[in-house]
């Protein structure tokens, strides 16, 4: 099931940068199905519901899912959530949670030792991890 997951996760990237919102949203969304704990799942279709653009935008569903990715260590989540917090967007502007997630997501930064990793090169990571796997 993971090599599914991994599969629809690339398969994604690779359609988003063809420019096919489309078919990227069903990958990303069928990884979420595969994997529902998935934090880098639930930030890209979170994505997805941010905007509007291929699904009607729902405020709700994105938040949820943004903070199952920041929960999970996504770091552009975890900033996402601090901007939502700091400029009121679907949740009440709160500066305390938006100082807690600016700085988890700096704290994240920092444990990585570089700046943060695209969810791109996140995933090319680990399918490179998972292929090495194989190999032994």
């Amino acid at each position: 099931m993971a090599d599914s997951f991994i599969k629809s996760i690339y398969e994604g990237y690779a359609a988003r940068e063809k420019g096919n919102l489309t078919e990227a949203f069903a990958c990303f969304q069928r990884a979420l199905e595969l994997e529902e704990d998935s934090p880098i799942a639930a930030f890209e279709v979170g994505q997805f519901y941010e905007q509007g653009e291929i699904v009607e935008k729902d405020l709700e569903k994105a938040y949820k899912l943004y903070l199952q990715a920041g929960e999970g260590c996504v770091e552009m989540a975890q900033f996402r959530l601090a901007e939502w917090y700091e400029k009121g967007i679907h949740v009440e502007k709160n500066a305390k949670s938006a100082k807690f997630w600016r700085e988890r997501g700096a704290e994240q930064t920092k444990v990585n030792d570089k700046p943060p990793m695209t969810l791109a090169e996140s995933i090319r990571q680990k399918v490179m991890e998972v292929q090495n796997q194989k190999k032994d």
